[in-house]
């Protein structure tokens, strides 16, 4: 069996991890967003339970200025807009995750 054969193979367990990992943070997240909405509806600003306390915070929508729609009025060359770039989201690694079938499709 090649090296990268037997890495492989030790690698297909964590695949497995990190999915079942991904589906449970899926589920939590549900959960948590319906607790939020729960914790609306009632009128909750503070709660004490046994283990934790909550603050319920509106936090407003972030506004700032609509840069591109901005530049697009001035009308920028080409040019102007090749030399002015930046980095608006930094780059990451991905890994998608999805269940596998019952005939090993993905």
């Amino acid at each position: 069996m090649s090296k990268r054969k037997a890495q492989d193979d030790n690698l297909k367990s964590l695949a497995d991890d990190f999915g079942q990992i991904k589906a449970q943070i899926a589920t939590l997240e549900k959960r948590k967003k319906t607790l939020v909405q729960q914790f609306q509806e009632a009128g909750v600003h503070e709660l004490e339970g046994e283990l934790f306390r909550i603050v319920v915070s509106d936090v407003p929508d972030s506004v700032g200025p609509d840069w591109k729609t901005i530049a697009e009025k001035m009308k920028p060359s080409r040019q102007m807009l090749a030399a002015n770039q930046k980095v608006n989201k930094k780059g990451h690694t991905r890994i998608s995750v999805y269940a596998r079938t019952d005939e090993g499709d993905v």
